[in-house]
């Protein structure tokens, strides 16, 4: 049976934004006697407003993966399943569906837009399933579970301004992201060197100043 892409993970999460969060719920209807069981069983992660979900579909942070692919585990467990694990420092290198994990959470990395990289999450009884940028989470690694997903970059360059770092200081350049490579423009990388590109033809010319 053909694995599930990660791209297919991501589409499946964005069609589930705004479905409500409870905590034990893995993408079914809420009843009453779920949220008694749930509630008896963890306590004050099931918030006591949560019974107004009763009736309604409801998923927690893992239960949105599982839902997906159909294999029922914890943020720990995917955590220790994961075959690659990356710093979310380097997420920009990550392909789509890859999952974003701290310790009690995880989500799933949706792609740039606007220049920043994005995740989707059941995040918590305030938000439900919701698309945010990953600067603003807690996520502390990016996982690549090849067992059960496969992967693929994003076809399309991705052409954005960000920052270098050259001998300590910081310069703003262009950069081309396509499959998984950075690209930085000769022109912007030169002239932050202090050096000039000029060209003869098709064959770039770089001069000292």
């Amino acid at each position: 049976m053909p694995k599930m892409t990660g791209m297919e993970l991501v589409a499946f999460a964005r069609s589930k934004i705004g479905t409500p969060y409870v905590y034990g719920m893995k993408g079914t209807v809420m009843t009453l006697a779920n949220y008694n069981y749930l509630k008896g069983q963890y306590g004050k992660l099931v918030w006591d407003s949560d019974v107004k979900k009763v009736g309604q579909v409801c998923v927690d942070c893992s239960g949105l993966i599982s839902w997906a692919c159909g294999v029922v585990l914890g943020s720990v467990q995917w955590f220790e399943r994961a075959n690659v694990k990356r710093p979310v420092s380097t997420i920009k290198d990550a392909p789509l569906g890859a999952l974003v994990w701290q310790k009690g959470h995880i989500g799933i990395y949706s792609g740039m837009k606007g220049g920043k990289p994005m995740y989707i999450a059941a995040d918590g009884s305030a938000y439900g399933v919701r698309e945010a940028p990953v600067s603003r989470s807690g996520f502390t690694h990016w996982l690549l579970v090849e067992d059960i997903f496969s992967y693929e970059m994003e076809a399309e360059e991705v052409v954005e301004k960000d920052k270098i770092i050259i001998n300590g200081k910081e310069y703003e350049v262009s950069m081309i992201r396509k499959d998984g490579v950075t690209y930085i423009k000769t022109r912007d990388l030169a002239q932050a060197e202090g050096i000039e590109v000029g060209s003869q033809g098709r064959t770039p010319v770089i001069s000292v100043k």
